[in-house]
């Protein structure tokens, strides 16, 4: 429901971020929830709050090959990732070199001012 918009169960309405929040309640683990959460611009799961840069790095501390993670971080900016700082040009090749047809980096990248990447 999340990725569509939100939704209803049964007669109780959840909207985009609650139904993240909710997946992170169940596995606070799932690296694309985290993703999806950070998408929207962060949100509070157990009382914190979390920013869109922190939702991706928390997406790739769980799942350090999520793709379009690193393309989001890479988006947002950049960040640190296991005590590693990446910069959006180091995000964008760091997708790339995980999934090498993903034209949306490939452009990301270009705008970034390109760089090296395999």
């Amino acid at each position: 429901l999340g990725v569509a918009g939100g939704g209803e169960v049964g007669d109780q309405a959840s909207s985009r971020i609650e139904c993240y929040q909710r997946a992170l309640a169940l596995d606070p683990q799932y690296a694309s929830a985290w993703n999806n959460l950070g998408g929207t611009g962060g949100g509070e799961i157990g009382g914190q709050a979390f920013t869109k840069i922190a939702c991706y790095q928390r997406a790739l501390a769980f799942d350090p090959q999520h793709d379009m993670a690193w393309h989001n971080l890479g988006l947002a900016g950049g960040g640190e990732v296991g005590g590693q700082a990446f910069s959006r040009i180091d995000c964008f090749q760091r997708t790339l070199a995980l999934h090498p047809q993903n034209a949306r980096a490939w452009n990301n990248l270009g705008m970034a001012g390109g760089g090296e990447v395999g």
